[in-house]
């Protein structure tokens, strides 16, 4: 099992918004934190296809996947990575009608992917286990799909209320990858999720689909609107129930999640990913990657 990392965890938001620390020396601390994988962001692929390739090698890492909304651009540039996925790393829904609509488009996203070997996956958060006519929203997605694939979040699943061993076993066959957050309690999926309807009217479009158009002042004045979110009572509840690998007040169970995996007929990657951190940024991603290799087997 090889342990892989998000360039997400290196910044955040900031990360989305190619702010922070150039992509070789992620890839760098990457290897040096004992990680042997790693997940991009769209804002990683306006490097050279060529120079991350050499990145790669010069760094022993290999690319799993990426967190983007799947275009033919971004699942041919994986292809040529050595990718395996392409993973939307969300977009709102808020009933199982839209659920239905949602899982058609990925459909369609997944055909387009095939002829290149690239797998069209979808990341969950705490909202889509939200409940409309008896599921939830992710399980309405994914019933109602027959080519997209979970890219299951434990910690935000755990978070939402849906127990990841449960969900793994269900939908056996249908997890290409997890990401690895620990969670310490349970708050549910929250109220009615956003509609599309709603964000569309918005103009509720991916805020990073044009980053690298942007100027730098562009750039930080999303990043300072996020992190005054963040910085919200609200959100604040949100990210504190982030906790230590392994801690005791942990509610995840790893190796059961290992086991459910391991029942499936293909390798699920793992992905650490942390929008908190309980010590000194660098360290605590190593006690991550030291805490799996010694106790997940």
């Amino acid at each position: 099992m090889k342990i892989g990392i998000g360039t997400y965890s290196f910044g955040g938001i900031a990360s989305y918004l190619g702010l922070g620390p150039t992509l070789l020396e992620k890839f760098q601390t990457i290897r040096d934190l004992g990680f042997e994988s790693v997940e991009l962001l769209p804002v990683d692929l306006e490097n050279d296809v060529e120079d991350i390739k050499k990145w790669l090698a010069e760094t022993g890492l290999t690319v799993t996947s990426i967190h983007a909304e799947p275009t033919e651009e971004i699942v041919k540039k994986m292809a040529a990575l050595g990718g395996k996925a392409v993973i939307w790393a969300g977009t709102p829904f808020c009933n199982k009608a839209e659920a239905i609509e949602v899982a058609h488009l990925l459909d369609e996203m997944a055909e387009m992917a095939e002829p290149y070997g690239i797998r069209i996956g979808y990341h969950n958060h705490s909202q889509e286990f939200y409940f409309d006519e008896g599921k939830s929203l992710l399980e309405h997605l994914l019933d109602n799909s027959s080519k997209c694939f979970s890219q299951l979040d434990c910690g935000w699943a755990q978070n939402g209320g849906m127990y990841p061993p449960y969900f793994i076993r269900k939908y056996k066959n249908r997890i290409v990858s997890i990401h690895v957050k620990e969670n310490s309690r349970v708050q549910g999926p929250g109220g009615v999720p956003e509609s599309r309807r709603e964000a569309q009217q918005n103009g509720g479009g991916n805020p990073f689909a044009n980053v690298a158009e942007m100027s730098l002042e562009e750039r930080q004045k999303i990043l300072d609107g996020f992190n005054a979110q963040r910085n919200s009572p609200e959100g604040k509840k949100r990210f504190e129930v982030q906790c230590k690998m392994g801690a005791p007040e942990s509610n995840i169970d790893w190796k059961e999640i290992k086991n459910a995996l391991d029942e499936q007929d293909f390798e699920a990657f793992w992905v650490v990913e942390r929008e908190g951190f309980y010590d000194e940024h660098d360290q605590c991603l190593k006690d991550d990657c030291t805490w799996l290799k010694e106790n997940i087997k």
